[in-house]
């Protein structure tokens, strides 16, 4: 049976599994410095209770730091309900949120807010909510969310609330009509762009991880990487994985300049 593709662009290079592939062992996780500083942030809005909103371009690895902050927590402590806000169904916002807790939906979304505040406020755990993708949603559906946060001051939030989109949702949040939401998120993160260092650093990191023995991006290619991709870590999966096959097709053991830039004129012209 003769090998598959993948099984022999592996071989050419020596390497275990692809290294630019989606799912990152932990040894390939890049922690560059606005990663840090976002995972912190939202730790530290779970030991406040504190409500955050977390942004990003599309390609910055918002999911990566979701995952990576979720694989964190202790289990046996904290429970933690994620769910993309695709869209909100026929029972709106509220109502979505009450069924990912089993939660009966009232004859009103302030019912069902209540409710579902009871619920978490006798859970056994530190519950962590986090809605993603929140940037798709209506302005009347970000609204539903003070049912959630409208308590008295001198009561504890029974959950942490983490608010996670790209960027027009910082916009949204701006508009008067959502100002009593805005001010209900305290804490802020976001995501941004890697440096032409950084870029070679998630390179590496991302081939080792993958059973390089040796670094296989010249720095002209590693340089070349970095101008394409703009600094972006899904543009820097694709166009890596581009130019390793073109290596590869090519019968070298190392990526130059050359492939990086037959691998961008492939992707551009296909």
């Amino acid at each position: 049976m003769s090998a598959t593709p993948v099984e022999k662009l592996l071989r050419h290079f020596g390497l275990t599994c692809l290294p630019f592939a989606r799912s990152i062992p932990p040894n390939g996780l890049l922690e560059h410095k606005r990663f840090v500083e976002a995972l912190e942030r939202l730790r530290l809005a779970v030991e406040s209770k504190s409500a955050l909103l977390l942004t990003a371009e599309p390609g910055l690895g918002k999911s990566t730091l979701l995952g990576t902050f979720a694989d964190s927590l202790d289990k046996a402590k904290v429970r933690l309900v994620s769910t993309p806000l695709c869209s909100c169904g026929p029972f709106g916002l509220i109502g979505q949120l009450a069924q990912r807790y089993g939660i009966k939906t009232k004859r009103s979304s302030a019912q069902t807010a209540q409710a579902v505040l009871d619920e978490l406020g006798k859970s056994d755990k530190q519950e962590i909510l986090v809605l993603d993708e929140a940037h798709r949603l209506p302005r009347e559906s970000l609204d539903e969310l003070r049912l959630l946060s409208n308590l008295d001051f001198d009561r504890t939030p029974p959950f942490t609330l983490i608010l996670a989109g790209q960027p027009p949702l910082r916009e949204t949040l701006a508009l008067p009509e959502l100002a009593s939401l805005a001010q209900r998120l305290p804490l802020r993160t976001s995501l941004s762009l890697l440096t032409d260092r950084e870029t070679v650093d998630y390179l590496d990191r991302r081939l080792r991880a993958a059973g390089a023995q040796a670094t296989l991006f010249r720095p002209g290619a590693s340089d070349k990487v970095f101008e394409k991709s703009r600094g972006v870590p899904r543009e820097i999966n694709n166009v890596a994985t581009a130019a390793l096959l073109a290596a590869a097709a090519a019968g070298k053991k190392h990526v130059d300049v050359h492939e990086v830039e037959v691998a961008v004129f492939d992707r551009e012209n296909a």
